[in-house]
């Protein structure tokens, strides 16, 4: 079963929205608690047609101007205006669809907040079944080349079957979303808008946190030479008798190259120093 919950829209317009859980369990759709979540949605199968076809392989575009020739004697309806999208490569099928009234759904979600992540016509989502599905605003006749109609246009033998429920119907794997060409997602990515928000606000506090912590790590560095330096031009005037040079670390070594080994002044110096560098960590003399 699918884990991402599916919106059933109304077949009339304006009327309540259902959604189901993955679980399979039916509430009302609740703008305040749905809102930023990302569905799977249902159209009224009165707005799609289904049609099979035997085109070639061949590119998207090409394939859209090949299918609108083969179905324009069966379409009454201007093709300009429709929206046409394909089954996959073994599914010999294409789903046809007003474009502006495909637009104005997807107009109407983006306003309450809600990602469209495939949209389905209501009979090709179910799984096919031998008698119609019989609903409270639709009658669907689940099938490869399926259809909806209302309930006014249902014959008397129809109308009259038991009526059956959203949570119970099974969905067919193979069905075809209208999410194509120009009506495809910006991204693939099925992640509703909130998880978005809390990802880019980790990201950023993370961002933030490794900045402090090299700050922080910087600091502690100068912070400890400074002490060292301290440390060494105290030393320094404690063995030497005068004040420490600005740079004690090379007066030392320069006396180790140019001096006597023997000077008492120095070997005192070196002595202590020996003794201060045994104490901190990491440093020695090469």
């Amino acid at each position: 079963m699918n884990a991402r919950p599916t919106l059933i829209l109304p077949a009339q317009r304006g009327g309540p929205m259902k959604v189901k859980a993955a679980d399979g369990s039916m509430t009302p759709f609740d703008e305040g608690h749905h809102k930023g979540q990302s569905f799977d949605v249902i159209v009224p199968g009165q707005l799609v047609r289904l049609y099979a076809h035997e085109l070639p392989k061949m590119r998207e575009r090409e394939k859209i101007a090949a299918a609108r020739f083969a179905i324009e004697e069966r379409i009454a309806a201007a093709l300009e205006g429709q929206h046409i999208a394909f089954g996959r490569a073994d599914d010999k099928r294409l789903a046809v669809m007003d474009s502006d009234e495909l637009s104005r759904i997807l107009a109407e979600l983006e306003a309450q907040d809600i990602e469209a992540a495939d949209i389905y016509a209501d009979f090709d989502w179910a799984a096919p079944q031998s008698n119609p599905i019989v609903l409270a605003d639709r009658i669907i006749f689940a099938a490869p080349e399926g259809y909806t109609i209302d309930p006014d246009w249902a014959e008397s033998g129809v109308a009259d079957m038991p009526p059956s429920d959203w949570g119970t119907l099974q969905t067919h794997p193979g069905k075809i979303s209208l999410r194509q060409g120009d009506f495809a997602r910006k991204s693939g990515l099925n992640l509703p808008f909130a998880a978005l928000s809390k990802i880019a606000a980790l990201a950023m506090l993370t961002g933030i946190s490794w900045l402090a912590l090299q700050t922080a790590q910087t600091r502690a560095t100068l912070k400890q030479a400074d002490d060292l330096k301290s440390q060494t031009a105290a030393l320094y005037t404690q063995m030497m008798g005068q004040p420490a040079p600005a740079n004690p670390a090379l007066a030392v070594t320069r006396a180790v190259k140019s001096g006597p080994a023997t000077d008492p002044n120095f070997m005192a110096l070196l002595a202590g120093m020996n003794g201060a560098l045994l104490q901190t960590s990491n440093i020695e003399i090469q």
